[in-house]
Parts: structure tokens; sequence; C-alpha cells
């Protein structure tokens, strides 16, 4: 659906998506676009931030509240910071700056259908996986390795959703929770808790999936508005996990693993043993990766460089024991 009060480019985004082979519906104000959502079944709505020299909240927080379960798609000449925060707090999808390329709207539109149908299958395996529990009596813990294997299908598919958004992210959760359960077999953890900083590690970073493309894929240096962005993603990702009643001990894994042993970490500044250790982990394995793997703004790090930057590290990033260990794990250490 297109909500807009431009009356050109409201002619332009039509043609455009009609070229596409969308089905569209146009709205011109708040009250067509709420008749409209309560008797048609919509995808995707696409506004703009100010409509009739107005900010234009009221209907994002219409369309949350009232449980539509639509992914929003903003056009905006302002992309200030408090503005963004504002946006994905309402559970915006995407923030399209104007003027914009025809592809990036398609791009866009695609994307978010696409996790609309992914979320959509999510939902249906969950709501399949506890009604056999009831059924069965099994443990809140999903031991039962046959739904455990679902479960994980289930979030390597939405790690999928993201890897396709960013580009320089592929395989990336797939290699910290390899390394990260490593980690925790040398450290004598239970078999359970290895599977839960597997988890943790493949879904580390699925909050980046409601951060704009051009922020993960910038080539050149964040702006301290751009870094200030990316760094709510732990804590889109805690809220994405939290959804599974299952999660709740690897979300705070999630939130942490960008905090630094010395505190000045983020999103909450915690240090020491104050971090959990599985956020520990995840912090040097994470760095790890991401130095050694290619990104949009310098190529991979070789190894021997990676592992003497963690190594400078220890005691101010990373927990100095469990640099050690992840040294000697890599073949580095003493």
């Amino acid at each position: 659906m297109l909500f807009h009060d431009e009356q050109p480019l409201l002619e332009s985004l039509k043609n455009i998506l009609y070229a596409a082979g969308y089905d569209v519906i146009e709205a011109a104000d708040s009250d067509q676009a709420t008749q409209i959502l309560e008797r048609e079944q919509i995808d995707v709505l696409v506004t703009d931030t100010h409509l009739n020299g107005a900010e234009n909240t009221g209907m994002l927080n219409f369309v949350g509240d009232d449980g539509y379960g639509i992914d929003v798609i903003i056009l905006t000449s302002h992309p200030e910071l408090e503005l963004v925060r504002r946006l994905i707090d309402a559970g915006v999808y995407d923030l399209i700056t104007k003027p914009f390329h025809s592809y990036e709207l398609l791009l866009s539109i695609n994307r978010a259908i696409e996790k609309r149908k992914l979320m959509a299958r999510s939902r249906e395996l969950q709501l399949d996986m506890e009604k056999k529990i009831k059924e069965k009596t099994l443990s809140l813990r999903l031991r039962n390795q046959e739904k455990q294997q679902l479960l994980i299908s289930t979030i390597r598919s939405l790690v999928s959703a993201l890897e396709a958004k960013d580009k320089y992210t592929e395989g990336h959760s797939r290699r910290v929770a390899d390394n990260a359960s490593l980690v925790a077999q040398t450290l004598g953890f239970t078999s359970f808790d290895i599977e839960e900083i597997h988890l943790a590690g493949l879904f580390h970073d699925i909050g980046k999936i409601g951060i704009a493309e051009s922020v993960l894929n910038k080539k050149g240096q964040l702006s301290p508005d751009e870094y200030n962005l990316i760094k709510t993603h732990p804590l889109i990702s805690q809220k994405i996990v939290e959804q599974v009643p299952q999660f709740k001990r690897i979300s705070r894994i999630i939130r942490h693993h960008h905090e630094f042993f010395d505190g000045n970490g983020y999103p909450d500044g915690l240090q020491g043993q104050q971090i959990p250790i599985g956020a520990r982990i995840m912090t040097i394995c994470d760095a790890y990766d991401a130095m050694t793997s290619d990104r949009s703004y310098r190529p991979a790090l070789s190894d021997s460089r990676a592992l003497g930057i963690i190594e400078r590290n220890a005691g101010t990033q990373f927990d100095p024991d469990l640099v050690k260990i992840f040294l000697r794990m890599k073949g580095a250490g003493n």
C-alpha cells in the first residue's frame, strides 16, 4: 500500500510498482489508510516521514499497536539520527533517502515481502513445535533432537535473510558460532551450555536486519550518527530472540557481545565478570572473524595480524584469560 500526499511522487511510485508486477493500493490520508488496512490484506506499507507538513509517526504506531504485522518502508528527505531512532522503536523495516533509484525501492520491498513470508513460516514452525511439546509433555528446553534441528533450521533461515541484506557478513554468524563453541568446549562447558553458545553465535547479529543497507555496506568511515545507529543492533537482536521463550538465556549473551572487559563497550558499559562469560567468548570470536573477513571499508587482515591485535587488547577489549585460550586454540599461544 502507498500512503502519500504528493500526487506526482505517488504516481511515480505506482508506475514503478505496477511495472514490477505488484498490486498497489494508494491512500492520501491516514483515515483512508486505516480503512484500507481494516479491509485489505496488505504486505508492505510505503509512506513518508512528513505528510501535509507534519511528521507521520501516527500511522506507524497504528500499524504496530493494532498488530497488523506489516513491514513499513519510510521515504525521507531528512534522515536525522533522532528520527531514525524513533522509527526503529516504531518497528520500521527500512529507511530510504530521497531522491532514490527505483531499484533501491524495489529491492527493499522484495526483501520486506520475503522477510514477511519467512517470519510467517517461523511462526508456523514455533506454533507447531509448541503443540507437539504439549502433546508429548516434552521439556521446555526442547531437548528432543528432532525438534532442536527444526528450530536450528529456522534460525539459519533468519540468518540467511540478514546475509542477503548485508553481503559482507555471509557466513560470519556460522563461523563465530563454531569458534565460540570450541572455546566453550575447551572451558569444559556442558553440552547444553555449548549448544546455547552456538545458538547465540548464530543469532548475535540478527538485529542488523533492522539497519539500513546504506549504513551496513558503506565503503567509507561511518559518521558518528551512523555508528550510533549500528550500536543499536545488539538491542534489536535481543528483542527478536526474546520472542522465543526458550531463548531468554541466550538473549543476554547476544545483548552484551559488544561489551568491553574494561567497561568501554556497549550497550550497558559492563566490565569484567559483570559481562556474561558467553558474551565475553562471543566478543573475541566476533572480532576475530570480522578482522579476517573482507568488509566494505577494508580487505581481510591476515590470521597472524588479527591474533596479534586480539593479544594486544587483552584486558581492555577482551577477557585476558579467554584470550590465552583462544590464542592456544588458534595455535598462536604458549
